[in-house]
């Protein structure tokens, strides 16, 4: 599918660890009065993704679970420390003395532009996950019937396709499970926490009992 004018503006600026990492590198690296700017036209759009508090205070909760699914357990606090390190170095965030940040809303026009821009994008995704429902749970049923008849790897694909086609919630809970029993993919609890906590972020309230129990299972 084309990419359109709204999913181009968010490009490079999810908050993914590759894209959190390259932002964090291109505020440390700006020296220039043009290289500032552009870092800050970029950054802005990870601050119009933040959830906030009534008083524009960084709700840091809410962050981490955002951050926590799109990015593995063990590089979560990494993460978290270069978003708003690199936001606060550039005054788009102010860090409190208690450790909290509140938007700086010296650039009030600038984040509301962006918020709407990330809602449209928001928006946009959730058409397209419509458009492609039928297909989507189509894959998903014969991922099930793979998982139900023993053959995992052709389960695990399934459901692959249905993360990359719509970013599909029952996918990510499926792969979850896969990941933490090892079974048509490599054993790994912190990939199978990576994706409950995807869908959990995407609706799947399935997935709450199984990050737990995937948790309990890490700390034991």
């Amino acid at each position: 599918m084309e990419q359109s004018k709204i999913s181009a503006m968010m490009e490079g600026k999810t908050l993914t660890k590759e894209n959190i990492e390259h932002m964090y590198q291109m505020v440390q690296n700006a020296s220039t009065a043009e290289e500032k700017t552009g870092v800050m036209k970029h950054s802005v759009f990870f601050v119009g993704q933040l959830p906030l508090h009534e008083n524009n205070t960084v709700d840091l909760a809410k962050t981490r679970q955002l951050v926590g699914a799109y990015v593995l357990e063990s590089d979560i606090a990494d993460c978290m420390d270069k978003l708003t390190g690199g936001l606060a170095t550039q005054k788009l965030l102010l860090k409190k003395e208690d450790g909290t940040f509140s938007v700086n809303m010296k650039y009030e026009k600038s984040l509301v532009k962006v918020r709407k821009i990330v809602q449209a994008w928001e928006l946009e995704r959730g058409q397209m996950s419509e458009e492609l429902a039928g297909r989507v749970k189509k894959m998903y049923q014969t991922g099930t019937r793979y998982y139900h008849s023993g053959d995992y790897e052709q389960a695990a694909a399934a459901f692959m396709n249905t993360i990359e086609m719509a970013e599909y919630r029952m996918g990510y809970y499926s792969m979850a499970l896969l990941y933490r029993d090892g079974r048509g993919v490599e054993l790994s609890p912190e990939k199978a926490l990576l994706h409950a906590r995807a869908a959990m972020a995407r609706g799947a309230r399935i997935a709450e009992a199984l990050e737990e129990e995937i948790l309990e299972a890490m700390h034991a």
